[in-house]
C-alpha cells in the first residue's frame, strides 16, 4: 500500500512537471516568434534605409558632376525643379551620336588679354566646347492628384546650338511621400536653388509610405564660375 501511494505521488508530480515544462515551451516560443518578426521587420526597414541612401546619394553625385563643369549663371525654374546652365568639356561625336567626355585632367585654363577674361583649353591647346545642360526632375503624371505626381525621373538633356542633342538618365523614381513644414504640401523629389557661385542640390527619396524618409541637401561649387565669364 505504502508503494502504491508513493508511486501516486511521483506520478503526480511528474505531470505537474510535464504541464510547467509545456507551458514554458510555449511562453518561450511565443517570445521567440515575436523578436524573429521583430527582427526581420528591423531587418526590412535596414534594408529599404540602406537602398535609398545608397540611390540618394548615387542620384546626387550624378548630378553634382555635372554642375562641377558649369560655366555660366544657372537659370533656374520657379519651382525649382529644373536648372540649365552651359557646360564645359562635352563634344559631340557623330559616330556614336553622343556627347563624349573630354578628361577634366587634361583642362588647362588660359587667359584672353585682348577679351579680358579667362577661357579653357584641351591638352592638345583647342578651345574646350561649351554646350547646355538642363537637369530635370521630369514627374511621373501631370496630374496633381495621382500618385505617380509626387515622383518622377531625373534627365540630363546636353544640347549644342547646332542641333545635336541627347538625354541621360540620371535616375528614375525620386520622390517622397513626406509632406513640408506645413504638414500639407507634399515634399519635391529634386530641387534646385543658387547660393552665390553655388547650386544648393535638395534630394528627398522614400518610395513607400512605410519606408524611412531620406534627404540629401549640399551645396555644389561651379570649379570653373569665374566672375568676369559671365
Amino acid at each position: 500500500m505504502k508503494n502504491t501511494m508513493y508511486g501516486g505521488r511521483e506520478e503526480g508530480a511528474t505531470l505537474l512537471e510535464i504541464l510547467i515544462a509545456t507551458i514554458v515551451l510555449i511562453v518561450v516560443l511565443g517570445l521567440s516568434l515575436a523578436a524573429a518578426t521583430s527582427f526581420t521587420r528591423f531587418g526590412q526597414e535596414a534594408d529599404a534605409d540602406s537602398a535609398a541612401q545608397l540611390d540618394a546619394h548615387l542620384t546626387y553625385s550624378r548630378v553634382e558632376s555635372v554642375l562641377r563643369q558649369g560655366w555660366s549663371t544657372p537659370i533656374i525654374a520657379a519651382d525649382g525643379e529644373s536648372l540649365t546652365v552651359d557646360v564645359l568639356g562635352y563634344s559631340w561625336d557623330p559616330l556614336a551620336d553622343n556627347w563624349a567626355r573630354v578628361d577634366p585632367t587634361t583642362w588647362r585654363r588660359e587667359y584672353d588679354l585682348a577679351a579680358g577674361s579667362y577661357y579653357f583649353t584641351d591638352a592638345d591647346g583647342f578651345s574646350l566646347p561649351v554646350v547646355t545642360c538642363t537637369i530635370d526632375w521630369v514627374r511621373s503624371s501631370t496630374d496633381p492628384s495621382s500618385a505617380d505626381y509626387h515622383f518622377g525621373d531625373v534627365i540630363c538633356e546636353l544640347a549644342d546650338d547646332i542641333g545635336n542633342q541627347s538625354d541621360w538618365l540620371i535616375a528614375s523614381r525620386i520622390g517622397t511621400h513626406q509632406l513640408d513644414d506645413d504638414g500639407i504640401t507634399r515634399l519635391q523629389g529634386l530641387t534646385f536653388q543658387l547660393q552665390g557661385i553655388s547650386i544648393q542640390v535638395e534630394l528627398n527619396l522614400q518610395r513607400k509610405e512605410t519606408d524611412i524618409p531620406y534627404k540629401v541637401r549640399s551645396l555644389v561649387k561651379r570649379r570653373n564660375y569665374l566672375e568676369d565669364s559671365q
